[in-house]
C-alpha cells in the first residue's frame, strides 16, 4: 500500500493510491467466484467452469470491472484514514491508472481538502452601541396599536 499526495490549486488534492499485486488478485478471484454461477460455456454444467477457461474465451480482464468496483472503496478508505493530514471534504473523483494481471493496481482520486483559515486581529476591537431611546408616547402608540388589532 502506499499514499502520494500531490497538492492542486483551490485546495485540491490528487492522490495516487497503490495497492499490492497479490491483493489485487484475490479481488478478481472473489470476482469470478461471485460470477462464475452465471456464465456458461459449452462442455460444462453452469457454474463449474474454470477461471482459466473463462479467461480465455472473454479475455484475462472479465472479472477486472467487479474486482476494481469491490476493491477501490475498501482500498480508497483504508489509506484516507492512515493519512491524519488530510481533512476531505468531497467525494472522490476515480480514475484507474493500472489494472492488470500480476501487477500492483494504481488508482488517482481527485478530492477537495477542507481548506486552512487564517484568522485576523480580531480581540481589542471597539464596537460602537447604538443608543435607542424609548418615550413614553412610543410605548402608548405600540400598546393602541396592539390594542386595536
Amino acid at each position: 500500500m502506499s499514499l502520494q499526495v500531490e497538492k492542486l490549486e483551490k485546495n485540491m488534492a490528487k492522490l495516487t493510491i497503490e495497492a499490492p499485486a497479490d491483493e489485487f488478485e484475490k479481488a478478481v478471484e472473489k470476482s469470478y467466484q461471485k460470477n462464475k454461477n452465471r456464465m456458461s460455456v459449452p462442455g460444462f454444467r453452469k457454474g463449474k467452469v474454470p477461471r482459466k477457461m473463462l479467461e480465455k474465451m472473454y479475455g484475462t480482464q472479465i472479472f477486472f470491472e467487479d474486482a476494481i468496483n469491490d476493491l477501490i472503496p475498501e482500498v480508497y478508505s483504508r489509506e484516507v484514514t492512515a493519512a491524519e493530514d488530510l481533512e476531505i471534504v468531497s467525494q472522490p473523483k476515480i480514475e484507474v491508472t493500472q489494472a492488470e494481471a500480476g501487477q500492483s493496481f494504481i488508482f488517482t482520486a481527485e478530492v477537495a481538502l477542507k481548506p486552512a483559515v487564517e484568522l485576523g486581529q480580531y480581540k481589542g476591537l471597539a464596537v460602537e452601541k447604538d443608543s435607542v431611546e424609548v418615550t413614553d408616547e412610543d410605548v402608548a402608540a405600540e400598546i393602541e396599536k396592539v390594542r386595536k388589532e
